[in-house]
């Protein structure tokens, strides 16, 4: 009796399994086309100035990632990856590590591209930028929603230079979603 209560549990658990991982597996990603990143850009223009609220994904306020998610539902792309299942939601960290292409080198960013920041030096990137030029004067002009990142472009939507950030760890990655 208790062998097949086992056995039972056991055979429910990886039909479990076996699903979620059909589906991340049979969902496979693309990188956003060049209509997306218009969009997603034209967007950012009318959401400048939105207030900054830590963990909002709305257009009431929002917070770094939850800018990136907002754009991207707002796009269609619904569901991300995180850790081989597909989820509503994610963080700054789990967006590079699981929704972006890695770009190991700066000059190779296109607009639309993510820019990753370890704030705390413990290794999990907490701050995600949208890139969107390098200027004539080497600035890196960017989109994102920041509690005050250099005390002008504060607690607000905002485009603004990183270069005063320059001593931050940054990663940047190529975003990625899942084909309908």
């Amino acid at each position: 009796m208790r062998r097949t209560y086992i056995l039972t549990k056991l055979a429910l658990f990886i039909v479990i399994l076996l699903i979620f991982t059909s589906l991340s597996l049979a969902s496979p990603t693309r990188e956003l086309s060049k209509t997306e990143i218009d969009k997603m850009f034209s967007e950012l223009k009318r959401l400048q100035g939105l207030p900054y609220v830590w963990g909002g994904i709305d257009s009431t306020g929002m917070d770094c990632s939850g800018l990136v998610l907002y754009l991207l539902k707002l796009l269609g792309h619904e569901r991300f990856i995180y850790q081989g299942f597909l989820v509503y939601d994610v963080t700054a960290d789990n967006l590079y590590k699981y929704n972006t292409k890695p770009i190991s080198d700066l000059k190779d960013l296109k607009k639309g591209d993510l820019i990753f920041i370890d704030t705390n030096e413990d290794t999990v990137y907490d701050h995600v930028m949208i890139f969107e030029k390098i200027d004539g004067y080497g600035n890196i002009w960017v989109w994102d929603a920041a509690e005050m990142p250099d005390g002008i472009h504060q607690n607000k939507v905002d485009r603004r230079p990183i270069s005063l950030l320059s001593l931050r760890k940054y990663v940047f990655g190529r975003i990625v979603v899942l084909n309908k």
